[in-house]
């Protein structure tokens, strides 16, 4: 009995893991680039011509499997990609630093699972809340109750941008009906499903500065309580007097997304025969992403940089690669996730609510 509960418990999560990931990717690409092409206004309700904050815009590529193209400010330091976890969960991101180092702009979350609520029955078998597990072809899926936008929103800027600018305490967290109307706007679900969007602010301080933190995020849950997944997530950390001008490019960034068409219609065709195919050639996949892994983290670093004089740096070693790092102390303690290279930084030993699949990197080099 407990196998067959076991069983109907993957299955539940894989077809949480699948559609939330395929959707968030294939769907949102599809209409980001039905927009940039017909002049519309994107998912923030903006206008996609450029703002006057910056002086121009560059279009980068996905470096691993050329699915979409995005517009950052030219100049910055800028890393984009499409972090892989399976054939059928993918996460695409961008991360852009402005020259002085005190604008830092955030899309998206490579390392982020599905999730399914606590369950009684979970719980009978052993999958309590903050249990991560493989459910098949759909990817990584975690047992985690359910976060409307404002809560997750608030969730984010406290775990996994607390390491990017110390002494972050919550300003405000508010609902944002607009955001979540977008997203079921531009992610419509197949299955009755809630939606919820929200904002959550933060003040903290960088190279002695004050600074403001906005993170967004849209979240949605089955009305039949089986998964939930993020679907809309960006951030910003910037001087109070610089933040609106911030998410004026923020929202330029969001608005530029275009995926390649022949890459959403291989994606979309994917079969459950392919998905396997596809997951036999995973860990060379992984491979190649742990090399934009690292120019992804060196952007935090770049960021954490005008706070090192202060702190120093330290050696950080991971027994799994044999790799060691040198990193800030900023924030001591540093979590990496093994599937990518994704490294994070917590001043305290509390990791993530959502990253428990990050493993502790340990002080000291072999």
């Amino acid at each position: 009995m407990l196998r067959l509960q076991s069983k109907i418990l993957e299955l539940e999560g894989t077809r949480t893991a699948m559609r939330p990931a395929i959707v968030f990717v294939i769907l949102y690409g599809s209409v980001l680039s039905a927009i940039a092409q017909s002049g519309a206004k994107g998912p923030t309700g903006l206008a996609v011509a450029a703002p006057r904050s910056v002086s121009g815009y560059e279009r980068l590529t996905d470096p691993l499997e050329g699915a979409f193209t995005v517009e950052v400010p030219a100049g910055w330091h800028s890393e984009v990609g499409l972090a892989r976890r399976s054939a059928l969960q993918i996460n695409a991101y961008v991360r852009s630093l402005s020259p002085d180092k005190m604008t830092y702009l955030i899309v998206g979350e490579p390392t982020m699972p599905a999730f399914v609520p606590p369950s009684q029955m979970g719980n009978t078998i052993g999958y309590r809340e903050g249990k991560m597990y493989d459910s098949g072809l759909g990817g990584i899926t975690m047992v985690l109750h359910y976060m409307p936008g404002a809560e997750f929103a608030r969730v984010y800027g406290e775990t996994a941008l607390v390491g990017l600018c110390p002494a972050l305490q919550v300003s405000s967290v508010h609902n944002r009906p607009d955001l979540a109307h977008q997203a079921e706007m531009w992610l419509p679900a197949v299955i009755p499903s809630r939606y919820d969007g929200g904002e959550a602010r933060f003040s903290c301080t960088h190279n002695q500065q004050a600074m403001e933190v906005r993170v967004q995020a849209a979240t949605r849950i089955t009305r039949d309580n089986i998964g939930w997944s993020v679907l809309l997530l960006w951030a910003l950390l910037a001087p109070p007097s610089q933040a609106d001008r911030a998410e004026e490019i923020l929202n330029h960034i969001v608005g530029s997304f275009q995926f390649n068409q022949a890459w959403i219609q291989k994606q979309n065709t994917l079969s459950a025969e392919a998905a396997w195919q596809i997951n036999r050639r995973m860990q060379d996949i992984f491979r190649q992403q742990q090399s934009f892994m690292q120019k992804l983290n060196s952007v935090d670093e770049n960021f954490e940089s005008v706070d090192e004089l202060i702190s120093g740096y330290s050696t950080y070693h991971d027994a799994a690669t044999g790799n060691n790092y040198s990193l800030t102390n900023v924030n001591p303690n540093k979590w990496i996730d093994p599937g990518t290279g994704r490294i994070i930084s917590t001043p305290t030993s509390n990791k993530p609510i959502w990253a428990s699949g990050y493993v502790l990197l340990p002080r000291g080099s072999q």
